[in-house]
């Protein structure tokens, strides 16, 4: 010990501290142990009582807050209350004297003040003492079959009590209220089948719910079914905001209720369900292009075995089951036919690549599948029926059904649709967009971006569509028979122009000796054998023109070599007569008249005279006297 204290004392030198200066520094205390550790709890027991009373005091000032908000009791609620308390102390005060040795003559007036209850009620207060036998309990707990005991017990009970109050319950039933909250619904249910809705606590309103879904106080099936309607919306007149929470959760249990019952004027109508339907539409097409194409769907769905929807079906449905509204498109509405093709086209492609390319089907990648999921008839409602349930089907609409077996029920959808597809969209979209781009539609799309398989899908449905309109547009012939007189007319014409000299001395000794003149064929393709005459294509209100007007010849007498009928035509178009009336059905197109024309002119005038404005034959204006001076020398 000598050695370690010279070493220290050697290291330290003057600034070694001494034990008793060391316990008196800032650091420590020499202090006992003891005492600190009083002192320590002293404080600690200190800073607890101030924040009880901190706590006290915060608890003291939210109640003055609750008093001065909550709304002050009516007089007759406290006098109420007041008969209550002074009827307990009297029973308080009759015990005590009994007990002391007074007789009960003494306190026989105080007892009959408290009002007695009724006997339908202590009968039904009974039941809730006797226990639940576990064959009531069948599909329900105890106190849903408690419930409907009672029920049936104080089916036709009838109550006139002032009531002033509340009642709030989850699942609320007659064994959760008291005494005077059960005579006060009593009273409020009389009123109400009374036809008389009072306000009343929402817990009320409920257990008259129930009572309607339990078949009590009504008749089961469309009676039961209106009465609860009709329960609600009255309800929901009187108190709006309590109203509408009812109402959210009648809505499912008047269609379990019409499930149930099989209420078959309220299954035809479930409401409208147009995505269903579309989504329903979809899947039968798809799994008809499938059987189609030797695939078998990968899921069979016994919905979808209806024979394959029509192309307009198909096109209607595309609208209605995709977030974009082809249909309502302006596009659509000029060019229907054209859009319906292609966004069929486009479809039916999908389907194809799916099938080959995915583990998934396209409407069912898009939609979802058959769903079968357990199901509980009248959720978060206290029902019970003493009787299982028969196993049975129920249908509502094509997509959507419930069934029931060995009391359980199952919820049965074809296909699970509830939002319409923006990937379906997107499609339709590309669709539109890449027709307006081909056909240059004056109102075009802002190009979105797309998978590349299904940019060229769109691209090639697109132009094969297009390509197809073009070939039926180029083979489009039509044949106007109004024309074929003036067909042969102006083939008379032009044979009679060719004929030489010799051969029309020729047809002049056949025509006298009253024989058929030789027809030279006029070198053209038409083929005139089996066509009718031209008087014969006349209307019947028409008259035929001799031969010699139908025919008309260069050598009639006219001015400047021109025939009678060119003649006539020029001066019609002086006088401002339309074309159309200056020509019969037996003589040449406007066209063949006006060259001939022009032709015979030409070299008096040295231009053509005639030119079409509009497709409308006039004379030129630098001509106008040079014709009239040619048809009047």
């Amino acid at each position: 010990m000598p050695d370690i204290d010279r070493i220290i004392e050697k290291l330290l030198g003057s600034r070694r501290i001494s034990e008793g200066a060391a316990f008196s520094s800032r650091s420590y205390s020499d202090q006992p142990i003891i005492e600190r550790g009083s002192d320590l709890k002293r404080r600690m027991d200190q800073r607890r009582a101030e924040r009880g009373a901190r706590h006290q005091q915060d608890a003291e000032q939210r109640q003055r807050q609750v008093r001065q908000q909550r709304p002050q009791a009516p007089r007759s609620t406290l006098r109420q209350q007041a008969r209550g308390l002074a009827d307990w102390v009297m029973s308080l005060d009759f015990e005590l004297e009994e007990h002391a040795g007074a007789t009960p003559e003494r306190v026989q007036p105080r007892i009959a003040q408290t009002p007695p209850l009724p006997e339908a009620i202590r009968q039904m207060r009974a039941l809730e003492g006797q226990g639940i036998p576990a064959t009531l309990a069948y599909g329900s707990g105890a106190a849903s079959s408690l419930f409907w005991r009672q029920a049936q017990l104080m089916a036709d009970y009838e109550d006139d009590y002032e009531f002033h109050g509340g009642f709030s319950q989850y699942y609320p039933t007659y064994a959760s209220m008291s005494d005077h909250q059960l005579r006060g619904y009593f009273s409020w249910r009389t009123r109400v089948r009374a036809g008389r809705m009072d306000p009343a606590p929402l817990s009320f309103a409920f257990v008259h719910v129930y009572e309607l879904l339990c078949g009590v106080g009504t008749t089961p099936g469309e009676q039961a079914l209106s009465d609860l309607w009709d329960f609600g919306h009255a309800y929901r007149d009187v108190d709006e905001a309590q109203g509408n929470k009812l109402m959210g959760y009648l809505r499912t249990w008047a269609t379990d209720y019409a499930v149930y019952h099989n209420v078959e004027g309220a299954l035809a109508h479930p409401g409208p369900d147009e995505l269903g339907e579309a989504a329903l539409v979809l899947l039968r097409a798809e799994h008809a292009q499938l059987r189609r194409e030797g695939r078998a769907p990968r899921i069979e769905n016994p919905a979808a075995t209806d024979a394959s929807p029509t192309p307009e079906q198909l096109f209607a449905a595309l609208g209605a089951a995709s977030t974009y509204h082809l249909c309502e498109a302006r596009l659509a509405k000029d060019e229907p036919q054209l859009v319906s093709d292609v966004a069929c086209d486009v479809f039916a492609a999908l389907v194809s690549h799916c099938s080959k390319r995915r583990k998934t089907d396209y409407v069912e990648g898009l939609f979802g599948y058959a769903s079968r999921m357990p199901y509980t008839m009248f959720a978060a409602a206290v029902f019970y029926d003493p009787e299982p349930h028969p196993d049975c089907t129920v249908r509502l609409g094509e997509r959507e059904a419930y069934a029931c077996k060995d009391g359980r029920w199952t919820h049965l959808l074809a296909i699970d649709a509830r939002h319409r597809s923006a990937d379906l969209g997107l499609a339709l979209h590309a669709v539109d967009q890449e027709l307006r781009r081909q056909l240059d539609y004056p109102y075009p799309l802002k190009e979105r971006p797309v998978p590349k398989y299904l940019d060229k899908i769109v691209r090639d449905a697109v132009a094969r569509r297009l390509a197809e309109r073009a070939e039926a547009e180029r083979r489009k012939i039509t044949i106007d028979l109004s024309k074929l007189g003036g067909i042969r007319a102006a083939a008379a014409l032009t044979q009679e122009a060719l004929l030489t000299d010799e051969e029309r001395e020729d047809v002049a000794p056949a025509q006298a000796a009253g024989q058929a003149a030789p027809v030279t064929q006029p070198p053209t393709d038409t083929c005139e054998a089996d066509a009718p005459d031209a008087r014969e294509s006349l209307p019947p209100h028409v008259d035929a023109a001799p031969a010699s007007e139908a025919t008309p010849s260069r050598d009639d007498p006219a001015p400047a070599g021109l025939s009678a009928l060119e003649a006539r035509f020029l001066s019609g178009l002086l006088e401002g007569t339309p074309a159309s009336q200056l020509l019969g059905p037996a003589d040449p197109f406007v066209s063949v008249v006006v060259d001939t024309i022009n032709e015979s002119l030409f070299d008096l005038v040295g231009d053509a005279v005639i030119e079409f404005a509009d497709d409308e034959p006039r004379i030129i204006e630098d001509y106008l006297e040079d014709v009239r001076e040619v048809l009047n020398p």
